[in-house]
């Protein structure tokens, strides 16, 4: 199947080229040549794990590309899984720092929003959150402030 796009899009090149340079009102004459598309070898195909990854791909034993997840995912998804939430505020500039650094990873997160159009929530209320953005973690602990990412996964036991 790869032999034949290759095919049909090399001879699309050629008329396309052909098209390109011929000028308005001038006709040219294009006659098909045939083509031979030499595959690369599997082992020519192959990258290493860590050439993979700096190209965002990895190859699977399928043959299929697979997206590997960035690093902010792939952290948002452990704090989860170990426990920590972030509470916020919308109108709270830091969080929205705090936030905008796990980029795709957002989504993941266990992220509780203390403002309600009447003041605080009763969730933040009762946890006694007087500061946004505060995490606390699944031990009790809590780090109050914009908080990087690398000590994050530290506090969490998570890799970064």
């Amino acid at each position: 199947m790869k032999t034949k796009i290759l095919v049909i899009s090399a001879v699309l090149g050629i008329f396309m080229f052909a098209g390109c340079s011929t000028a308005p009102g001038q006709e040219q004459k294009v006659e098909a040549q045939s083509k031979t598309v030499v595959q690369p070898k599997q082992e020519e195909v192959k990258m290493s794990t860590e050439q993979a990854k700096t190209k965002d791909i990895v190859k699977s034993e399928s043959n299929e590309i697979e997206a590997t997840e960035s690093k902010e995912v792939t952290l948002a998804k452990c704090l989860t899984e170990k426990g920590a939430k972030l509470y916020t505020a919308l109108w709270c500039g830091h969080c929205k720092k705090q936030k905008e650094a796990f980029g795709d990873g957002l989504e993941y997160l266990d992220n509780i929003d203390c403002a309600e159009e009447k003041g605080w929530s009763q969730t933040c209320k009762d946890l006694d959150i007087m500061g946004v953005p505060t995490w606390i973690f699944a031990d009790g602990t809590r780090k109050t402030g914009e908080t990087s990412l690398p000590d994050l996964a530290k506090k969490a036991g998570c890799t970064y």
